[in-house]
């Protein structure tokens, strides 16, 4: 899975419950102010250049026709008519006399003043991330199949999520994606017709909520009940209005004409554009380059709950770390990564021989002018650290080191075979090839250096999780016994994965972080984002 994947399901986790509850009242008024409108005639004729860009993926994804209702308290306040063909999305309220419309470059047409005019809707709502992951949230769905596929609409350079998930929800999720520890899985029998039902386990509050598929894998229903009691953001507090509410889904032919409409910008459009511009872009990546295992979440299921359970119960205050970690030495490497940038990153393992603490400072080519960030790794808290320097300023952030997940995949199941010596940085290196159908993994180290980097290759049940073959006990204690100086991972089945880390130099130099001069950044706390750090 592709490391910003992973990025964008920690920004999930990372969202406020004040930020949540106000944007879900904006989505729910921007869907309130489509449907208001004037009366028009819609049938004399369709302009849908929204449809010209990016058709063939577009197609691919939006396969079939669909009606969805938006049911509160048993009340259906809105239906929302999507087209296959059009990929286009009729809105209508039983209060309007006539509809609103969203093409599928989020573009948003309402009628006015005797003319259609439409904005885009997407860049007024974050590029088609943040709106749906309130939605996400607000009715508990997994939001691991979502960002894997919003990861591949931006690989790919389609406008991302234009109908802001309540269409693109019934193309992303299946059975499977609910097929875990966090629902019950029910067949049932609907007037002669058979349906797969999953209530939802491990939700105080949302008792008697359930995701419904038909008999093709076809999401029809998702239904939540809240009560009092019940949390809005998973192990962040923030109680959430009771009621019940759902999205009903009816797979069934539907016509959609776009009308006629005059481009205008919505309030604030110009400045969101330019902001997301350099946060999220498109990629329109060469289709070779495109792997569905990158999309892959089978082994993620409920990843983004657990690292919030985790971060709720991890109570490690900036109070609880050293006031100076100091370090005796330096080892500077320099890793190169085979993707389509070439990234070259320089690593320098700041190591301290007596202490079980050890720290990695990351130095960016392109970004080097504009601050380092160091991660600091206190095995005594079980605790990561981040110390960060951007703009003159300094920050810190901590972060559990979380548990090892347990694999059922077999172990050691790769051929070790021994490489010629070689001399790295003037010192006798010994080296060992791990294979497996995976991957290709060369490494070599040394014990004439004075040092050891002894956690350097043991991460354990880790590797599992991370895709990579666990690392032999025999193989874990021999390279304890020395320091590692180059690693080499090759991804058989792609290249762009390929990685390469060497040493460059081993310095006996005296360095310290203090932890004085860093500020607190807590996104979790729900008060001041940053703290002045406290011994």
């Amino acid at each position: 899975m592709k490391l910003k994947h992973i990025l964008l399901i920690f920004m999930l986790s990372a969202f406020s419950t004040n930020a949540e509850a106000q944007l879900l009242k904006k989505l729910k008024k921007k869907i309130n102010q489509v449907t208001k409108i004037d009366k028009s005639d819609t049938t004399q004729g369709s302009n849908n250049s929204a449809l010209e860009k990016n058709t063939e993926e577009k197609k691919a994804f939006y396969t079939s026709d669909v009606v969805i209702q938006l049911v509160e308290n048993g009340k259906t306040n809105q239906t929302q008519y999507f087209d296959s063909d059009a990929v286009a999305v009729k809105l209508e309220d039983t209060k309007q006399p006539k509809p609103g419309f969203v093409d599928s470059e989020g573009f948003m047409y309402v009628y006015k003043d005797g003319e259609y005019t439409k904005s885009s809707l997407i860049a007024v709502q974050s590029q088609g991330l943040m709106a749906p992951t309130m939605m996400i949230e607000a009715y508990k769905l997994p939001p691991e199949p979502f960002m894997a596929k919003y990861q591949k609409q931006t690989d790919i350079g389609m406008t991302a999520n234009p109908f802001n998930g309540i269409v693109e929800f019934a193309f992303i999720y299946k059975p499977d994606d609910f097929r875990y520890d966090d629902f019950n899985e029910i067949p049932q029998k609907i007037k002669g017709k058979t349906y797969t039902k999953f209530e939802f386990l491990n939700e105080p509050g949302y008792e008697g909520s359930y995701v419904l598929f038909d008999d093709q894998d076809r999401l029809v229903e998702i239904f939540t009940k809240m009560s009092e009691n019940a949390e809005m953001m998973t192990g962040f507090g923030s109680n959430g209005p009771k009621g019940e509410s759902s999205l009903k889904y009816d797979y069934k032919s539907v016509e959609v004409n776009l009308p006629y409409a005059r481009e205008v910008k919505a309030a604030g459009q110009g400045l969101m554009e330019g902001v997301m511009e350099n946060i999220v872009k498109g990629g329109k990546q060469p289709k070779e380059d495109i792997d569905e295992e990158d999309y892959d979440t089978s082994e993620e299921k409920g990843m983004t709950k657990r690292m919030r359970s985790t971060l709720r119960n991890h109570k490690v205050t900036s109070k609880d770390l050293k006031d100076r970690y100091e370090f005796d030495w330096e080892l500077e490497t320099e890793m190169q990564l085979n993707n389509k940038r070439k990234e070259v990153i320089q690593m320098v393992f700041l190591i301290n021989k007596s202490a079980n603490y050890q720290a990695t400072k990351m130095i960016m080519e392109d970004t080097k002018n504009e601050g380092v960030s160091t991660m600091l790794f206190d095995m005594d808290l079980k605790s990561m650290v981040m110390f960060m320097e951007a703009q003159g300023q300094k920050f810190l952030q901590i972060h559990p080191i979380p548990d090892p997940v347990e694999t059922k995949e077999l172990m050691n199941t790769y051929k070790i075979t021994d490489l010629p010596s070689k001399t790295i940085i003037g010192y006798n290196c010994k080296g060992l090839q791990l294979e497996d159908d995976k991957y290709i993994m060369k490494v070599y180290h040394t014990s004439e250096a004075e040092i050891k980097l002894s956690n350097f290759l043991n991460f354990g049940n880790q590797n599992q999780k991370m895709g990579m073959p666990n690392i032999d006990s025999k193989v874990v204690e021999q390279f304890s016994n020395g320091l590692l100086l180059e690693m080499d991972i090759i991804d058989k089945k792609k290249s762009k994965n390929n990685v390469n880390i060497i040493a460059k130099s081993l310095k006996n130099n005296k360095t310290s972080i203090e932890k004085v001069e860093y500020q607190t950044m807590d996104f979790f706390s729900g008060g001041q984002m940053l703290k002045k750090t406290k011994n």
